[in-house]
């Protein structure tokens, strides 16, 4: 199985996508079943659950500070602090600290990845999910599956009491992340707890701006412009995650709680875990480069600013604070 449905799709959506999809693509036909026996997605669950297995050990092994982690960037008259966040959350985890809630109130400023809940954000969302997330042509989400691989649908949706129609009309990507974010409320975690909307609200009520990094068509794009055979697997992936329940979620949020960034790298932030080099691409690599600029530029503006965005982003060799290091930058923290 790749790694997607573990790492990913049962990941909170730690991770999205990148820029806006391109025009004028053909999609690819669906491959016959008889092409895909189903030995091969077994031997593909075997080889994939043993390199699951393996990083699982390498992130226990390691430790954090005991409390998800914090960076700060500073010069004469900036101090920007950086915080990983996680998207959905268990109402009972109580993840803050005395350092996170200092970096909170001394923030004049607080930067999100996009804007999510304003009302033009919602405007923007409906348009980007008729216009990506949905068949165009007629077609309908089954007609890309082989028989296994409906089958496996069927049997996540049915978990997650979800009519099959209710996800025909939608493409690959947006199917699983539908099931995806059902599986995680089925489990326990609630959006209304994630760290964003906890900020925000409190941001809110002490009057702080907000600024955001990306756009929805940038956070969503580049996922909605994986090839079609790629969105599939990620589709089959989160089915087959349905199947695991929250031990996985449970992993990686215990690793942001802990602060073990060498642990959430491991498990989220590189390629082989992610399964493909176009889904790390996608969903880190591109993103975190087109961040780290954005980030720079907030220095030539005095003040404080509180940047919190998936923890993903802040792990692995290609993180943002490794990238920021590698430009000279004093960033202080793990």
């Amino acid at each position: 199985m790749k790694f997607w449905a573990k790492a990913i799709v049962a990941g909170a959506i730690l991770l999205a996508g990148g820029c806006k999809p391109g025009e004028g693509t053909e999609p690819p036909a669906p491959v016959p079943a008889e092409q895909e026996p189903e030995v091969s997605r077994e031997a593909l669950r075997a080889e994939h659950d043993r390199i699951y297995q393996e990083a699982l050990a390498v992130a226990e092994a390691s430790r954090g500070a005991g409390h998800p982690a914090l960076w700060t960037l500073a010069d004469e008259d900036t101090t920007i602090y950086l915080m990983g966040t996680v998207h959905l959350l268990r109402p009972d985890l109580d993840w803050r600290t005395g350092e996170i809630d200092a970096a909170i109130q001394a923030a004049d400023t607080i930067v999100f990845e996009a804007d999510t809940t304003s009302e033009a954000a919602a405007s923007e969302m409906m348009r980007f999910i008729s216009q990506q997330g949905m068949f165009s042509d007629g077609r309908q989400l089954t007609s890309l599956l082989n028989e296994a691989e409906k089958a496996e649908l069927e049997t996540a949706l049915k978990a997650v009491n979800l009519p099959l129609g209710a996800v025909q009309p939608m493409r690959p990507w947006f199917a699983a992340v539908n099931l995806s974010v059902m599986q995680m409320q089925r489990d326990g975690f609630d959006p209304d707890s994630g760290v964003e909307q906890v900020l925000e609200a409190e941001g809110r009520a002490a009057g702080k701006d907000f600024g955001y990094l990306e756009s929805i068509d940038q956070q969503l794009g580049l996922i909605a412009n994986l090839p079609e055979d790629e969105q599939v697997e990620f589709l089959v992936s989160a089915a087959e995650s349905v199947e695991e329940g929250a031990e996985v979620l449970d992993v990686l949020v215990a690793e942001w709680a802990d602060g073990d960034v060498n642990g959430l790298g491991v498990m989220m932030s590189n390629e082989e875990m992610m399964g493909s080099e176009a889904v790390y691409d996608a969903l880190l690599r591109v993103r975190n480069e087109a961040w780290v600029p954005k980030i720079e530029a907030m220095l030539d503006e005095p003040g404080t600013v509180l940047v919190a965005v998936g923890a993903g982003h802040l792990a692995g060799e290609d993180s943002v604070i490794t990238l920021l290091r590698a430009n000279g930058h004093d960033v202080a923290g793990p």
